[in-house]
């Protein structure tokens, strides 16, 4: 309950107003309810009844959102004016990061052991000849590669991680496939391209050199773990808010691509002392987060097979640099151990502007730091709306840096309906190098966290790239993502991608039972395994497809 004169939130059973001495307006009913009789000759006949039932049940619907959308908003003006500016920023950054938390959280909920992913190429026949392929029946080409489908189904079952990839017609023969079955418990894998043997090859620890087969198995599962995110997210928020001390807020309005949008601003600075205190515990919240050391063990893990794989395993290290947990442990010692004993600048400060609207939502928010040496921006993201227009400009790094090291996106549209569309421009070192024309951007689903829109890509960068551009269409939904992504010539589709991958596979993996095993690292087992390839089979498979006859005989097989 709140006073009418002034706002403030009274207790329940108070006379008069604590803050003005107003006094507190009685609830209880001050009428008599009457039961007032109709003469008989005026009274209502039921059809008429039915008739009014209708809108007033409609009424009541728009009454009650009404109500709510009222509610938010009164809710909104009283903590943006009667709590402390430190407060009310709290509040409104906890409920953005609770917002997108719980995105997070929804998405583990539906994610899936299993998933099937399908892909085919749509070739017109200027495509390839803007390839520069020709001397061939061109149409016989297309239609090879139009027919063309690959298909990937994955799972996991009892510490097997499994994927079944293959090539296929679209009468639904097999050309090639490959399976690959990974055992995270012998730290095993095993790899079979049956079209060409009925063996698997076996790859153990001995064939990944340092780097086990378990951790590939960790990486797999890691990176699919949305959940330990989300607690990241919520960890590090937390840690932050304790340090928002000092907060200033003013009524005011803010303006992107010409858009201008009445809002509150909260200037929030960390400075000196409390910027060192606040990185000393995040530091030492890192090197006790349990759910950070998993993506961190995951970074390291890619790294290290990048590393294998661009200098092979003895010059790994030499050149890549440890990516292990324990080395990101000993750089966060270090890190502690400076600001102990040496802090930070005293004039040292960071400092963020937090654009909230008048239902409490943060549309922007601008990050920058300073010394004595001068300031620099290193974040600004910013949307603004009104009467159905909006602009939006997002950038990382200082746009008036001179060296222009930044990037920028900016532009502006229309929404109607929860569909947006616009035209941006992406902006670095002074120069434009592309445009994104979106259209029919689902806003709606966009706050679930799905993808929904099209958009369209260009760049006049390069004299190379005139007329040409790409286009990709994505249609999401909770279980399955749909994406269509097209090279243009001159607005015209000249060869399309189209993507599905579903939370629906049925597959399981499953170890390979009485085949033939070849150990890759095995020399004699590789010559066996080379003596059971059945190479003639394997191309009698390929040169059915018009296309794939194309690649493997040239001219010389038309």
């Amino acid at each position: 309950m709140f006073c009418r004169n002034c706002g403030t939130e009274l207790k329940e059973g108070a006379n008069f107003c604590p803050r003005c001495g107003a006094p507190v307006r009685n609830r209880q009913q001050t009428g008599t309810q009457q039961n007032v009789r109709m003469p008989a000759g005026k009274q209502k006949r039921s059809g008429g009844r039915k008739k009014i039932v209708v809108p007033v049940v409609t009424a009541a619907a728009v009454l009650v959102v009404a109500v709510g959308s009222f509610a938010v908003a009164r809710t909104n003006f009283f903590r943006s004016r009667f709590s402390s500016p430190e407060d009310y920023y709290r509040s409104v950054e906890q409920a953005y990061i609770d917002r997108y938390t719980e995105r997070l959280d929804r998405m583990s909920e539906s994610a899936s052991d299993g998933r099937s992913v399908t892909m085919d190429v749509t070739l017109e026949e200027a495509g390839l000849a803007l390839l520069g392929i020709g001397g061939y029946s061109s149409q016989a080409a297309v239609d090879g590669l139009n027919d063309l489908e690959i298909r990937i189904q994955s799972g996991e079952k009892g510490g097997l991680l499994g994927m079944d990839a293959g090539l296929y017609s679209s009468d639904g023969g097999r050309l090639i496939s490959a399976n690959t079955v990974l055992d995270s418990d012998s730290e095993e894998l095993y790899l079979q391209v049956p079209e060409l043997s009925s063996g698997y090859m076996l790859m153990d620890s001995d064939a990944f050199n340092d780097m086990g087969i378990q951790s590939v198995s960790d990486m797999a599962e890691t990176s699919g773990n949305i959940e330990d995110l989300s607690a990241i997210i919520s960890t590090y928020t937390e840690v932050m808010l304790d340090y928002t001390t000092d907060v200033e807020r003013e009524n005011t309005s803010v303006s992107a691509g010409g858009i201008e949008q009445d809002a509150i601003l909260l200037d929030v600075s960390v400075s000196g002392n409390q910027l060192r205190d606040m990185a000393l515990d995040i530091c030492k919240t890192m090197k006790e987060d349990e759910n950070l050391e998993k993506y961190i063990i995951y970074f390291g893990d890619y790294m290290s097979l990048v590393n294998q794989a661009q200098y092979g395993s003895y010059y790994a290290d030499t050149y890549g640099g440890s990516y292990s947990y324990d080395a990101f442990v000993e750089e966060l010692d270090r890190m502690i151990d400076s600001l102990e004993e040496e802090g930070v600048d005293k004039s040292a400060e960071l400092e963020m502007k937090v654009w909230v609207d008048k239902s409490g939502e943060i549309i922007g928010r601008d990050v920058s730091a300073s010394n004595q040496s001068g300031s620099w921006q290193l974040f600004r993201s910013l949307r603004t709306e009104n009467d159905g227009e909006y602009a939006y400009e997002l950038s990382f790094g200082d746009t008036q840096d001179e060296y222009g090291e930044y990037f920028l996106l900016e532009g502006n549209g229309t929404e109607r309906n929860g569909l947006a569309d616009g035209n941006f421009i992406l902006e670095t070192a002074g120069q434009t190098v592309g445009q994104i024309e979106v259209t029919g951007y689902d806003t709606k689903a966009a706050e679930d966290g799905l993808l929904n829109g099209t958009f369209k890509m260009t760049s006049d960068a390069d004299p190379s790239l005139y007329g040409y551009g790409l286009e990709i269409t994505i249609s999401s939904e909770e279980d399955s993502v749909t994406e269509s992504i097209s090279v243009l010539s001159n607005d015209v589709a000249i060869a399309t991608l189209n993507l599905e991958n579903r939370a629906d596979s049925d597959y399981t993996p499953s170890l390979p039972g009485d085949a033939e095993i070849y150990n890759m690292m095995d020399e004699d087992d590789m010559m066996k395994y080379e003596q059971s390839m059945d190479v003639q089979r394997l191309e009698e498979n390929l040169g059915s497809n018009s296309f794939l006859a194309m690649l493997l005989y040239g001219n010389a097989g038309w």
